[in-house]
């Protein structure tokens, strides 16, 4: 590994845990060099700074609802859009949408919800994934900004029906 250059250098666990005491220092209680445990660190938060960006993913197909795996729930979606909205620390709202559309009824809460926020004052950016077809295009319109990828799949709001004919 060290001569295709994989790693810069190699080393016994003594001698990691030298080099680390000596960055570190030693921990009398724990017996080991200073450190903290992923978990630990994984744990901690950021401290309160004020302002926040509030942040939504549509990720999924659009069902009526609460969200389930792989599904975005229009009532989730715009419940969490309207605790952006009413939240004073909360300077805009960005939501990443990655859906290739679904329910039109839900497109529908989680639009007029993100349409709430911009008429409120709250600056809105939609970022589209990969796909943001139909629905998902639907639920974007009423961004101030929309940024996509070259590859981005998007527009189509199309509707369709089906009539039972039994006769004949």
């Amino acid at each position: 590994a060290l001569e295709n250059k994989l790693v810069d250098a190699l080393a016994s666990s003594a001698e990691i845990e030298k080099t680390l005491t000596k960055e570190f220092g030693w921990s009398k209680t724990d017996k080991n060099y200073r450190a903290i445990s992923y978990y630990d660190y994984a744990l901690k938060t950021p401290a309160d700074t004020g302002d926040s960006i509030g942040v939504v993913f549509a990720n999924g197909a659009i069902m009526d609802g609460e969200e389930t795996q792989g599904n975005v729930g229009g009532d989730t979606t715009a419940a969490q859009i309207r605790d952006a909205r009413l939240d004073p620390k909360v300077k805009a709202i960005v939501l990443r949408v990655n859906s290739p559309g679904g329910s039109v009824t839900a497109s529908e809460v989680i639009r007029a919800e993100l349409a709430a926020a911009r008429a409120a004052g709250k600056p809105v950016v939609v970022s589209m994934g990969g796909m943001a077809a139909s629905g998902g295009y639907w639920i974007s319109t009423p961004a101030n900004y929309i940024v996509a990828n070259p590859s981005t799949l998007t527009g189509s709001i199309g509707i369709f029906g089906v009539i039972v004919i039994t006769d004949g």
